[in-house]
């Protein structure tokens, strides 16, 4: 993915945060094995072949050295930081993103990136360092992008809401406000934004904009906002007296996370139809 595409591959691999793949291509270089890679990188991450698409993006990265090309650097630095936060490696992207914020500078890029900080916010937030996190997704609400801006003001919202921050959370919420039609992307990141602020008073309407926008995400395959939006849809019924429902919920995303990754907990109760059977002994 090259420059313009930058806001998608995030939207695609890392919403928290961080769901496909698309976006614009600037034009290529003049290196066929630099945008060669970054193509394959691209495809591979579109795929969820994710160990693919970093191999595809060091190589481009390490070819934008060779090449001394300071925006391909950004670029490959970029999707690397992104791939390896969408294999739940938040350490690693942190580093790459500051690597990455090195090797420009040096080449006399050092100003603002939009893109790297919304990356680096989701990242910090991943590790629970939500102070240092905040004022980087804030910062970039205001990109010039509208995807990493509506992206930016997601992750916003979601970090104000964990610390309590309900100015913020208000804030965010109407940065997403949109008029209707609106993409199924966006519709999702109003519908859990408004859940989250309308929960400790309206916990039934709560529970029904979680479960709208869980159903969202499922359509756009961004099984890890769908499981978040099932866990806030879950608080909300319990809250609004409904137990048997916040249970089943609460099960739902469990599952979900489970099988998007072993290291999740197992539902507890609930068996798996598609576990391997027990060897026999």
């Amino acid at each position: 993915m090259r420059r313009g595409g930058r806001a998608a591959l995030l939207l695609a691999l890392a919403a928290p945060v961080l769901a496909g793949c698309g976006g614009g291509k600037a034009a290529p270089t003049s290196d066929a094995v630099l945008d060669q890679a970054m193509d394959a990188g691209h495809q591979s991450a579109g795929l969820e072949r994710l160990t693919v698409a970093e191999a595809q993006y060091r190589l481009a990265g390490t070819r934008a050295l060779a090449r001394d090309d300071a925006p391909a650097i950004g670029d490959a630095g970029y999707n690397l930081a992104v791939v390896q936060l969408a294999q739940d490696r938040p350490a690693d992207a942190l580093s790459t993103i500051a690597a990455t914020r090195a090797a420009l500078a040096v080449r006399g890029h050092a100003g603002a990136d939009a893109g790297l900080d919304l990356t680096q916010a989701a990242a910090l937030h991943r590790l629970s360092r939500d102070e240092e996190a905040g004022p980087l997704a804030a910062g970039a609400m205001a990109s010039a992008d509208p995807a990493i801006a509506e992206q930016a003001s997601l992750l916003t919202g979601l970090i104000a809401d964990s610390r309590g921050d309900r100015a913020t959370l208000a804030q965010a919420v109407a940065h997403l406000a949109h008029p209707r039609p609106v993409a199924a992307k966006w519709q999702a990141d109003e519908d859990e934004l408004q859940a989250r602020m309308r929960l400790a008073q309206e916990p039934a309407a709560a529970r029904d904009l979680a479960v709208a926008a869980a159903d969202l995400r499922r359509q756009l395959v961004d099984y890890r906002g769908m499981a978040r939006a099932l866990t806030l849809a879950a608080r909300a019924a319990g809250q609004a007296g409904d137990a048997g429902g916040a249970a089943a919920l609460s099960l739902q995303a469990t599952q979900s996370l489970h099988a998007q990754s072993a290291s999740a907990p197992a539902a507890v109760g609930a068996p798996d139809p598609f576990k391997e059977p027990t060897p026999p002994v």
